[in-house]
Order: structure tokens, then sequence, then C-alpha cells
């Protein structure tokens, strides 16, 4: 066909459908240029009504026949829109005009069905008070309409997880949505009691204690494992009832179940959970325990100063207070003093082993004072200073007398320091004590066989050795540790003491020669003025 004949045609269809009565209408709501606003505009002003009551005016169908409002009326498939819903319907960006357009382009029933704008518009005298126009759907429509209701909605959440398994494609999760909601009612319908419970946690079965919601199914619970004796079946109770009622109330429980208690304590050592373990003995008023936990918590600060603040801090809070916790209050003090004095000595020597001290030269630091024990500072100022006024920190007599040590423990610690230093001086000074009218005599307060205990470990000089040896009381004891240090002059003047003749000669025979303890025993041999046991 030549362009000119197809621009008749289309010039003849554009004559036929302007002569058809549905041009001849003034008003026709299936016109291609009346819009959803178009038509809302005509109703809020009644026009369309008056064209709608005008009996020349008759609505058509697309076929151009007419349709009355009896039959429209009585079709079995209507629905309600109001005018802010219709206001809200898409608005089409293409509205194609009615001149110049082929028969394909035109609007046709099959169009309109499958995009479900085949329902028909008409408007009541009631309808038009409200602005509210009534759209008569189709069945497919109908079905459309249904599921986008609210009342829709709510019922197809319950189907949510199926359709969104099938839509994706997925049988397997489907299926264990399915198998899920199975469980879970077969779950709510049981009954749970607490014996069974507590057997399944025993013999090591699956269990759930979820299932227990009242106060009371949880409190009969605790009791069941309190009473079978098991300590995992009662830690595993009470933490559930700490996630699961309020912690005044699990407090009160707890109080009346001695042996949750404990259990409980042990489980919050065991986890380290100082915090809540320091609350539970406060509220159980085991007040000890609770000193004695902070105080451990004190110590275990990493850097010394914060250590003297944690324990002057423990001291006031939990043992000052406390009249049972007197001793351990004393103690506590004297920690936290003796840290307070380790510290400045520490800053002090460390300065001066910096700037080439001799005595730190001669005998270097091994360690840091720092944290040391009480014996081991005494040790440490004993050996680096000796000999300070009791006025300085490092005196050791201040040591002694601050932290109210014993005579025979500041001996024993000073004895050992100058025996290390061979500054066997200052090992008499510390044996020789005043007597009546100026006079001096030798004391030890751990006695003599300790100290000479002490010089032989360091290796002091036989004659420094052999005098303090003849001090020791009891001529057995001085003689069995005179031949067990190899003091052979000692050996000698007690088996002559004892007149032991026989075990003389013995001993003087097993000596080298030219040696003084051989020269001492020849001697007392050959005396004339002793006289010897039979």
């Amino acid at each position: 066909m030549s362009a000119l004949g197809r621009r008749r045609e289309s010039q003849d269809e554009e004559d036929y459908w302007m002569g058809s009565k549905v041009n001849r209408n003034k008003f026709n709501l299936f016109d291609d240029e009346v819009t959803v606003e178009t038509a809302e505009t005509l109703a809020k002003s009644k026009k369309l009504l008056t064209q709608f009551e005008d009996e020349d005016v008759d609505t058509v169908n697309w076929d151009d026949t007419p349709v009355s409002s009896e039959a429209a009326d009585s079709s079995p498939i209507s629905g309600h829109i109001t005018a802010a819903s219709a206001s809200s319907l898409p608005k089409s960006s293409f509205r194609p005009e009615t001149r110049n357009v082929p028969p394909y382009m035109t609007h046709s029933r099959s169009q309109s069905e499958s995009f479900g704008v085949s329902a028909r518009v008409s408007f009541t005298p009631s309808s038009l008070d409200s602005t509210t126009p009534t759209v008569q759907y189709s069945k497919s429509q109908e079905k459309l309409h249904s599921l986008t209701s609210p009342s829709s909605a709510r019922s197809l959440e319950d189907e949510i997880p199926s359709y969104t398994s099938t839509s994706s494609g997925s049988k397997n999760q489907e299926e264990e949505v399915q198998y899920l909601r199975r469980a879970l009612k077969k779950a709510r319908e049981l009954k749970f009691s607490p014996d069974d419970t507590i057997r399944k946690m025993i013999l090591g079965e699956p269990y759930s204690l979820e299932v227990f919601r009242s106060k009371e199914e949880k409190l009969q619970l605790l009791d069941k494992a309190i009473q079978v004796h098991d300590g995992n079946a009662i830690t595993a109770v009470v933490l559930f009832l700490r996630q699961t009622i309020k912690p005044s109330l699990f407090n009160l429980e707890l109080q009346r179940r001695p042996v949750a208690v404990n259990h409980y304590l042990s489980y919050l050592r065991a986890h380290y959970d100082f915090k809540e373990l320091g609350d539970v003995l406060g509220m159980l008023n085991r007040t000890e325990e609770a000193a004695i936990l902070k105080y451990k918590q004190a110590i275990g600060a990493p850097d010394v100063r914060g250590k003297m603040n944690a324990l002057r801090g423990c001291l006031k809070a939990h043992f000052i207070h406390e009249p049972d916790l007197v001793n351990e209050a004393h103690l506590v003090e004297q920690h936290a003093a003796l840290l307070e004095r380790q510290w400045p000595i520490e800053d002090a020597d460390s300065k001066a082993e910096a700037q080439g001290d001799p005595v730190f030269k001669q005998y270097p630091r091994k360690v840091s004072i720092l944290n040391m024990p009480l014996i081991t500072t005494l040790y440490y100022c004993c050996f680096y200073h000796g000999r300070d006024a009791e006025n300085l920190l490092t005196s050791p007599l201040a040591i002694k007398k601050q932290h109210q040590l014993s005579d025979k423990q500041y001996m024993w610690t000073a004895l050992s320091a100058r025996s290390r230093l061979k500054h066997w001086t200052g090992i008499e000074e510390l044996l020789t004590a005043k007597g009546w009218f100026g006079s001096t005599k030798n004391v030890s307060v751990i006695g003599f066989d300790k100290v000479c205990e002490i010089l032989h470990k360091t290796s002091a000089p036989n004659d420094v050795l052999s005098k303090y040896m003849r001090m020791i009381d009891g001529s057995e004891r001085r003689l069995n540790l005179a031949r067990k240090y190899k003091c052979h002059e000692v050996v000698v003047e007690t088996l002559v003491h004892l007149r032991d003749r026989q075990e003389l000669q013995t001993y003087a025979s097993k000596l080298p020669p030219g040696s003084p303890g051989l020269k001492t025993a020849q001697d007392a041999l050959r005396s004339s003025t002793i006289k010897w046991k039979t």
C-alpha cells in the first residue's frame, strides 16, 4: 500500500471516531484524554452528574453500546475507592493523541483487561456528597485488591517465610522453616518438669531452661538441683536465675540457699569476676572474705605507686572499721609502709649506681628492691647502708623499729650481710653488749653456734671462726661443731677440758705436721699438771 493510501485510511478512521456516539458526548470517562485528576475535578463540580442525569447522554461500552446504570449497579463485583487513594494512583507519562493515531495504537478491551483498568467508574448522589467515586472491578482486579487491602496484609504475615523461600527457589530453606515451625509447636505443647530437666542435665542429654517461665518453677528447679548434689547443675540453674529474675529477688533467694551461694562464689572466682564476687560477699556480710579479696586486687596493681594507693584505700574501706580484722589491718599497714620506704630507696640507689658509687661497683645490685619482702629489704639496707643513722629511711635500725622486728630477726639478717662483706669489725660490734660499770661482754641472741654457722658459710678466717667457736656453751656441742668446721685448736682445747687423753692422742695423730693444733695437742700430752681420766 502506498503512503497516500495509508494516509487516507488513517483520515477515514479519524473521521469515524469523531462522528461516533462516543465523541458526540461531551464527557466520556473512557476517553484517552480523561485522566484521574480530570474525573475527580468533574465529580467535585457535579458537572459529570448533570451529564449522567441527562437523558440524551448514555454511558457506553468500548463497542459503542449503551450501558444502563441498573446493569452497572447490579454487577456482583464492585469496589470503592476514595478520592485520596484515587489521587495517589500513578500518573501516565504517555498519553497518545486521538488524532493521526494508527489503528494498532488505539486502546482496546484486551489491553485494558491485561493492565487491570477495565473497571467502570460510576458516581451516585451519595458518592458525590463525599467526593468518593465508585469503582467496579473485574474478577482479576478483585483478587489483586484483596491482596493489597490492609486486612489481607495481616493474614499474609504468617505466610511471609514460606513465600520468601518459594520466591527464592530454595526448597531446602522452605523445608527447614516448616520443620522448625512443627518443632516449636511440639515444644510448646510439651510440659517440662524440674525433675526431668535435672535428670537430663546430669546424664548429659539435651535440655532447655527457657521453658520455665514463672518464679516458682525456677526456684523448684534450683531446689531440685541442690537436692541431687550436682555442682554443675546447681551452677547452671543459678546463672539462669541471675539472667531471668530481678537482682533483688535473686539475692534474696540466693541467701536462703547456702549451697547455691558456695557454688556461685566458686564460679565467680574461677572466671575472675572479682567485682561481682565482692558485691556478693558484701551482701552476705562475709566481710573477712571481701576484705581479703580487695587486698589481693590491690597488690595486683602493675606499678608500685598504684599499689601503694590501692593498699591505703583497701585499708580504709575494709580493714580499719572491722573489729575482727585488727591483726590483718596491722599487716596491711605494714605492707603499705614498706612500699613507701622502698620507693625512695630504690630511686636514690639507682641514681648512685649510675653515677659510679664504689660500693655498687664492687657489689653490683642484681635486682630491684621494689616489692621485696621485709627481711630482704632489711638485708639490702644492712648490706649497702649498714651504718646509716636511724633517722634515715635506709637505716636498718629504723626498719627494725618501724616494722617491729625481733632481735633475732635483726641479728641474723645483719650478721649475714656483714659477714658477706667480710666486715669482721662490724660483726664484733653486733655481738658486743655493754655491762655494768662500762664493761663489755659478748652476747648473741641467736646463739654462738648460729653465729659460727653463718661465718662458716661466708668462708670466714679460721681465727675469727675459732674466736666465736670458743663462746659456744656446752662442751659436747662445741666439740662436734669444731670438728665439723675443722677448728683444730678448739677441738684440742675441748678434749683437754674433758681430760680425754686417749681421744686427744687419736685426734693428734690425724693432724698435719707443723699445724698449730698439733703443737697444742703435743704440749697438752706432755704436761704433768693435767689430770687425765682413767
